[in-house]
């Protein structure tokens, strides 16, 4: 039966998306605190440049002068001056910010400073003063003014090397600013003055012919007032309009009245509907009169039969006033229609006389109009020219009165002083600075590093990108540096190796029946990952369990299992001269002097053409020969990426094991190994992550592997105070059972 792969049970959505961000931030912590020295190196580099800094640095003093902003200039009377500014705006806050670094405003600083002759500014050595605009221009870079947030308040610094010279610039700034905007101000109102005394006189003359202009326009009319004359008009046009009104709307309803019956017709039965007709004489006469015929004929009905003559008298008579009410219906009819249209042509005419006068109103209203709309606009510039002369003669008092004001926008609050403490260079600053720059550089560095490293830094991620199962994990050990063939599996329980192995030998026993699972093939990507030393510790492994195990070095082109165990290279006789026929199995099986149970076969002398002597199938003779002798047989094969040896026996090995370095194998030629192996049969068991450093990193390996070892490990193997032999090979319970 083919081994059956038993996959790790898949944990919960949300267990398994909490594992792998919880594996994530644990490999970045790991792998932040495996490079430490980075970090170390980059504060440290950090920390030297700030000291360089803060030695070298020049000593900066900072003076400050401070003022404040009046929400409004104070007045002595209540009059406002030509320029009024919104002191309460934020923009004019700012305004007056960037005023302080206007070139005006430090020219004049300069020269009353007289700072082109101060030694800060003059050549060493020369006795010729600093140029004008060299010196504008270095105070310029000084100055810094700032508004408080939330305040009115404005703080003008001044920073450079000399302390009491910054505090000097300070002051002249606050000073030269309100003289120039005092200077500013009173410019301002003095030429205001100058040109509201013109304007009003020019205003004087047009109002003037502006009245004339009106009383002329008066006299031509002949009235003092339009508005009253437009008042009587406007009354008599109302009233025509109202009268016109009524008299249209009496002449539609006569109208309406007279169309209405005259659609009745002649239908007698509508007539006795209209009350005028039903209310004439002579109508109620004849219907009387019917109506007694009527009478007289229902009792004659009960006396006599038709054909009597009284019956036949009474009936003639009957019909006879009916006729008679009929024609005075008709009649009245007739007599109504003549009354209700002549007194709609009689309406119509009112109406007509009316409309008539109301044209003539309207015309007599347009016409008064006409006079008035010229005799409003005249009033009008009557009165626009004496409101504006007005405000010109108003404002040109008030701007008499304000001419020599002083402004009140800017009040200083404090005046600059004398720093006596530098603020630059500021040591806890740029120290603190520099350490957090050096840190971040340092992870930054090492996150990168750790992002172009492709190779397997976890159990997870080489179980996700290979969809196969960690075997075990093979710690790096102190121990081996420098040893390549110590057999660390014969080591006591106290051994991390040791028990690594023991973990590799129980996975790959719950892989299927123990009859399945009894012929395993250990190779890797590339060289140098520790195959063939992992397939030794494994075959060591079996044999302390008490299964004959023999190990058969299948790498025939760098074969290692012979130096492994005897420290010499082609010797002995193996696995090439089988295939070529010269010797049998049993004639190159070599038992192992330290370890019971277990046998080896070396590869022999290195072959000119391995590939052609695996692919003739005498390999596969090997491998049934050797199954029907012992109980496990343990192949060290070629790494598949280097040639393509192992690709032609893996198809007949129950089990097969890539062993992988930690830390270095690159993962996209092991996932393409994995193919390979896949495409050729094989039946791949799971991988072994080998060379794995415990300490610093360990954790990041595989979670608990290395307190499991220190807590458990170490500590069960003292409990039991067992002690291997020289060779180093530990014979527990297990191995005790078997010997027996």
């Amino acid at each position: 039966m083919l081994p059956v792969e038993m996959p790790p049970p898949a944990p919960a959505a949300a267990e398994s998306a909490h594992q792998d961000h919880s594996s994530d931030l644990r490999g970045i912590i790991y792998t932040v605190l495996d490079k430490a020295w980075i970090l170390v190196l980059c504060v440290t580099i950090a920390a030297l440049y700030a000291s360089y800094h803060v030695k070298h640095a020049p000593r900066i003093y900072e003076a400050t002068a401070t003022i404040q902003v009046q929400t409004e200039e104070n007045k002595l009377v209540k009059v406002e001056r030509v320029m009024q500014e919104d002191l309460r705006n934020y923009e004019v806050l700012n305004t007056i910010v960037q005023k302080f670094y206007s070139r005006s405003l430090m020219e004049l600083v300069v020269d009353d400073l007289k700072l082109t002759q101060h030694p800060a500014f003059v050549t060493p050595g020369s006795k010729e003063p600093a140029k004008r605009e060299n010196v504008v221009g270095a105070i310029s870079g000084m100055v810094r003014a700032t508004l408080r947030r939330g305040t009115r308040l404005i703080d003008i610094s001044v920073l450079g090397i000399y302390p009491e010279l910054n505090a000097s610039i300070a002051n002249s700034l606050v000073e030269q600013y309100m003289a120039q905007d005092f200077q500013f101000s009173s410019s301002t109102t003095k030429g205001a003055y100058t040109y509201l005394r013109d304007e009003s006189e020019r205003l004087k003359k047009k109002l003037e012919a502006s009245e004339q202009t009106l009383q002329k326009y008066r006299e031509e009319a002949g009235t003092v007032s339009f508005q009253q004359g437009q008042d009587v008009v406007g009354l008599q046009l109302k009233d025509t309009s109202a009268k016109y009104l009524y008299a249209r709307a009496d002449a539609a309803n006569r109208e309406t009245t007279y169309k209405q019956f005259k659609n009745i017709g002649r239908s007698v039965s509508e007539l006795l509907l209209v009350p005028q007709i039903i209310a004439m004489p002579s109508v109620m006469e004849s219907r009387a009169q019917a109506a007694r015929q009527e009478q007289e004929f229902k009792v004659l009905c009960f006396r006599y039969r038709e054909k009597h003559s009284k019956y036949v008298v009474a009936a003639f008579q009957l019909e006879e006033a009916r006729k008679a009410f009929t024609n005075a219906v008709l009649d009245a009819a007739e007599m109504l229609n003549n009354n209700l249209r002549m007194d709609f042509e009689n309406a119509k005419k009112q109406e007509l006389i009316f409309e008539k006068e109301l044209r003539e109103a309207e015309a007599a209203a347009l016409a008064f109009s006409r006079q008035a709309i010229h005799f409003s606009l005249l009033s009008r510039d009557v009165d626009s020219d004496r409101a504006l002369f007005e405000t010109v003669i108003n404002r040109l008092k008030e701007t008499s009165l304000t001419t020599d004001l002083k402004p009140e926008k800017i009040r200083s609050i404090q005046a600059a002083l004398r720093p006596q403490v530098p603020v630059s260079p500021n040591v806890q600053r740029i120290y603190m600075t520099a350490i957090l720059a050096g840190f971040m550089a340092g992870l930054m560095f090492i996150l990168g590093l750790n992002a172009m490293d492709s190779s397997f830094k976890s159990v997870e991620q080489a179980e996700s990108a290979l969809n196969l199962r960690v075997l075990t994990v093979i710690p790096k050990l102190k121990e081996l540096r420098g040893i390549t063939n110590r057999v660390v599996a014969a080591e006591g329980s106290v051994s991390t190796g040791a028990e690594s192995f023991r973990t590799l030998r129980t996975s790959l026993s719950m892989l299927g029946h123990p009859e399945d699972r009894r012929s395993f093939l250990f190779t890797s990507a590339f060289p140098q990952e520790g195959k063939t030393f992992t397939s030794m510790n494994f075959s060591v492994s079996l044999a302390q369990q008490g299964l004959r195990t023999i190990l058969i070095d299948a790498d025939l082109r760098r074969p290692s299992v012979e130096e492994f165990i005897t420290g010499k290279h082609g010797q002995c006789p193996g696995v090439t001269d089988y295939l070529h026929g010269t010797k049998k199995l049993s004639e190159l099986v070599q038992k192992s002097n330290t370890i019971e149970n277990l046998f080896w076969v070396p590869a022999g002398k290195v072959a000119p053409n391995p590939s052609e002597l695996l692919a003739q199938g005498g390999f596969f003779k090997v491998l049934d020969e050797a199954l029907q002798n012992y109980d496990c047989v343990v192949v060290d094969s070629a790494p598949i990426q280097a040639v393509s040896d192992t690709l032609l026996i893996v198809k007949r090995i129950q089990t097969t094991v890539l062993v992988l370095r930690g830390q270095k194998s690159p993962r996209k030629p092991v996932q393409r190994s994995v193919q390979l192996l896949a495409n050729a049969g094989a039946r791949l068991g799971g991988v072994v992550l080998n060379f794995v450093t415990l300490r610093g990193r360990g954790y990041y390996y595989n979670g608990y592997y290395e307190g499991y070892y220190a807590s458990y490990g170490y500590g069960y193997g003292k409990d039991r105070k067992s002690s291997g032999s020289k060779s180093g090979v530990e014979k527990t319970d297990d191995s005790k059972k078997a010997g027996k």
